[in-house]
C-alpha cells in the first residue's frame, strides 16, 4: 500500500481520472443550462457527503464543523464558484476547448503556492509544467477556432479557483477532506439554486446528475483535497491533464467528438510532461514556512 508522497500522487491521479466524468455527464445533462445541472450534482451530493462525514466523526461533527467553520466556508465558496463555472463552461464551448484550459492548473498552482505559502518547487517540476503548457498550447491552437470563447473564459476561471483552493489545502493538511467536499456541495446548492430550473429536466438529465453528484463527483474531489496532504500543490496539479486526455476520450466515444491531430500530439506531450514530474524528487518546502493545521 502506498504512503506519504506515492499515496498522495496516487489519490490525485486517481481522482482526475474519476473527475474526468463530470464533462461526460454534463452534456448527457444538456439542454438542461449549466445553472441547473450544478445545483442538480450540488442537491445530490449533499446527503450522501453528509452521511459519510456522520459515520466519519459521529457525534463530534459538529464540533469539528465548528472548529473548522471559517475555512470550510471559504473553501467551500471557492469551490463551488470553480465547479459552478466549470459546469457551464461546457454548456458553452466544445470539451476539448475546457479540458484543454484545465490542463494550466500546474502553473496556476505552482504560482499560488509559491506567492501564499512559499511552497518551493523542484526544477523537475517546473520543467514539467513547462512540458504540460506546451501540450495546452498546442491542443489550444487546434481548437480555439471553434469559438465559445465565454465558456472559455470561464474555464480559466474555473480552474483558477481550483488551483488556489489546492494551496489552502495544502497549508491545512488537518482540514477534514470529508467537509470540505461537503461544504462545497452546501454551497453550489446555495449559489446556483436562484438560476435553476430542475423542473425542466428531463429524466436522463436527472440520471446523469445523479451519478455526476451522488458518487463520482464526491469521491474524486475527496481524493484531490485529501492528496495535498502527502504531496505539494504544484506536484497534485500536474495530474489535471488527466482530465484533459480521459474527457476528450470520453467526448470522443460517447458523442464521436473527434480528436483532432492536434489533441493527440498535444496529450501525448502532455502525458509525457506529467509522466516525467511525478517520477521525480519530490518538491522541498521551506522548513519554517511548513503548511500548518
Amino acid at each position: 500500500m502506498p504512503s506519504g508522497r506515492p499515496l498522495g500522487l496516487l489519490m490525485a491521479g486517481t481522482g482526475m481520472f474519476l473527475v474526468s466524468s463530470d464533462s461526460l455527464f454534463i452534456r448527457i445533462a444538456q439542454p438542461s443550462s449549466g445553472w441547473t445541472i450544478a445545483f442538480m450534482a450540488g442537491v445530490w451530493s449533499v446527503p450522501v457527503v453528509a452521511i459519510a462525514a456522520w459515520r466519519t466523526y459521529g457525534n463530534q461533527l459538529f464540533h469539528e464543523i465548528r472548529k473548522h467553520l471559517k475555512i470550510l466556508c471559504f473553501t467551500g465558496l471557492l469551490a463551488s464558484f470553480s465547479t459552478t463555472a466549470f459546469t457551464i463552461s461546457v454548456t458553452l464551448t466544445s470539451v476539448s476547448n475546457v479540458v484543454a484550459i484545465l490542463a494550466a492548473a500546474p502553473i496556476l498552482a505552482a504560482f499560488f503556492a509559491r506567492l501564499t505559502i512559499r511552497e518551493y518547487t523542484s526544477r523537475r517540476t517546473w520543467k514539467s509544467i513547462a512540458g504540460t503548457a506546451v501540450g495546452v498550447l498546442v491542443i489550444v491552437g487546434g481548437s480555439m477556432s471553434g469559438g465559445g470563447i465565454g465558456g472559455d473564459l470561464l474555464a480559466l476561471a474555473g480552474i483558477s479557483g481550483y488551483a488556489f483552493n489546492l494551496t489552502i489545502w495544502r497549508r491545512y493538511p488537518d482540514l477534514p477532506r470529508i467537509l470540505v467536499v461537503l461544504a462545497a456541495a452546501i454551497f453550489i446548492v446555495i449559489v446556483t439554486s436562484i438560476p435553476a430550473a430542475p423542473s425542466k429536466m428531463d429524466s436522463d438529465a436527472f440520471l446523469a446528475t445523479l451519478a455526476m453528484g451522488a458518487s463520482f463527483g464526491p469521491l474524486a474531489r475527496f481524493l484531490l483535497a485529501s492528496s495535498t496532504r502527502y504531496a505539494p500543490a504544484a506536484e497534485v496539479s500536474l495530474f489535471t491533464p488527466i482530465e484533459t486526455v480521459c474527457a476528450s476520450i470520453w467526448a470522443w466515444l460517447f458523442f464521436s467528438e473527434i480528436p483532432t491531430n492536434a489533441t493527440i500530439i498535444g496529450a501525448v506531450v502532455i502525458v509525457s510532461a506529467v509522466t516525467y514530474g511525478i517520477t521525480g524528487p519530490a518538491s522541498e518546502v521551506a522548513p519554517e514556512l511548513e503548511p500548518h493545521p
